[in-house]
């Protein structure tokens, strides 16, 4: 298992994440990639690049690494900063792609292309466990608020894919403290204090991966509060999480339409569904894969429309206490 951890010199949010890490100790560097330095872990299969530019716009990152380097990547984690207008604090993380949007094929605003998503990366859930734990033993919490995000932006690439941010601001990117959380995830999770690591899909068995839920969060904000808690009190492991707005659909004219029977609505929503759980059941080969519906935030048609959907896709849909 090969990682790849990608550090972007203009953002100090970055920057610090890496730094924090490296002083860790254990790191070896080897030849540049693309004018960036690159370091290798000297237990593990982690190498950290330092790359030299913003990242949402640069895709092939993992094979133009690989081609450099002559190291094949198994998955990419970019360490990034969050921008919210609320600018409060806060330690994030989130999967990629940008489903919902049209024209399908073009490149997006903040990188990707529309209607395309990445495979996501299986540690998601349980980094989001762990980053929770390790901000409340630093006391980053409650003053930072520890969240998801659903799936957005850039850039593209081949292998499973997340970011791990610091926001929610200028204020807050340089913050030393939530470095350091992100160092206690990775090198925890990443097995670098010599452990086994946490959340690698393909490190469990065969019969524990028949009987692992994997969910896909359905609706709601940006946010995903609701998709949030079944991941706080519950070890299921997560795909994409679509927000409302990769959802929108127009309701049949016809007085007389049955959302449980008539045509479904048109509109970008049932591609963004059938391409996130492709993609899901692609990054989770032998799981069961489940959605997660944030329910008050339809209308009573468009529950019935999407779960008419998630039927014909064979995805369950479930409440928390069915991801336990």
């Amino acid at each position: 298992m090969v990682t790849l951890l990608i550090v972007s010199e203009p953002d100090i949010a970055s920057t610090i994440q890496g730094d924090a890490l490296l002083k860790r100790g254990g790191w070896i560097e080897i030849d540049d990639v693309e004018g960036g330095r690159v370091w290798k872990h000297e237990i593990k299969g982690v190498y950290l690049w330092w790359f030299g530019e913003r990242l949402l716009m640069e895709d092939a990152l993992d094979t133009r690494f690989a081609e450099k380097s002559g190291v094949n990547v198994d998955e990419v984690i970019f360490l990034s900063r969050h921008f919210a207008a609320s600018g409060r604090p806060s330690l994030t993380l989130h999967v990629i792609g940008v489903p919902g949007e049209y024209p399908h094929g073009e490149m997006a605003q903040h990188g990707g292309v529309k209607g395309k998503v990445m495979l996501p990366n299986s540690r998601f859930a349980s980094w989001y466990r762990l980053m929770c734990q390790f901000a409340h033993q630093r006391g980053l919490a409650p003053e930072f608020e520890l969240t998801i995000e659903t799936t957005h932006h850039g850039p593209c690439l081949e292998v499973p894919t997340m970011f791990i941010e610091i926001g929610s601001s200028e204020t807050h990117w340089g913050r030393v403290d939530a470095a350091e959380v992100w160092a206690d995830v990775m090198e925890i999770g990443l097995g670098l204090d010599g452990s086994q690591g946490i959340g690698n899909w393909n490190s469990i068995p065969n019969d524990e991966k028949s009987v692992a839920k994997v969910m896909i969060g359905i609706g709601g904000g940006h946010y995903a509060p609701r998709h949030t808690d079944v991941l706080r009190k519950t070890d299921c492991w997560a795909g994409h999480q679509l927000a409302n707005y990769a959802l929108e659909m127009d309701k049949p004219e016809d007085e007389e339409w049955d959302p449980d029977t008539g045509v479904l609505p048109e509109g970008p929503w049932q591609h963004a569904i059938r391409v996130c759980v492709a993609s899901t059941r692609s990054a989770f080969p032998g799981g069961m894969v489940m959605a997660h519906l944030d329910r008050k935030s339809f209308k009573g048609w468009q529950r019935r429309v999407i779960k008419r959907l998630l039927t014909e896709l064979k995805v369950p849909v479930g409440r928390t206490s069915d991801f336990e």
